[in-house]
């Protein structure tokens, strides 16, 4: 099985190759480790937990942001611009769409 991987894990985790990833590869292993990181929010066993998992979603995300040329103070910006035009997921408000 091939995935992206915190920098660290070739120091304690023997077991395995590491190679790093060709410009055209990076961008492709920050999706599917976003998807997976937030598959396991979803599956997330306790809050300790699902904590350790929002910090993995947001670490993919500076990553990806780095990434892109994009700095944190833009992408809050650009946030909050969406946020001040449609609002956050501070209600809890759920859409069911007319059939």
């Amino acid at each position: 099985m091939k995935k992206l991987v915190r920098d660290k894990i070739p120091e304690f985790a023997k077991d395995a190759n590491y190679r790093h990833l060709t410009q055209s590869e990076i961008e492709p292993a920050l999706k599917k480790k976003l998807i997976e990181e937030t598959g396991e929010v979803v599956n997330a066993t306790s809050e300790t937990n699902l904590v350790e998992e929002l910090g993995d979603v947001y670490e993919v995300i500076r990553a990806y942001l780095k990434f892109k040329g994009v700095s944190q103070e833009e992408f809050l910006k650009i946030v909050g611009q969406k946020r001040a035009e449609k609002g956050g997921f501070t209600e809890f408000i759920e859409m069911e769409t007319k059939k």
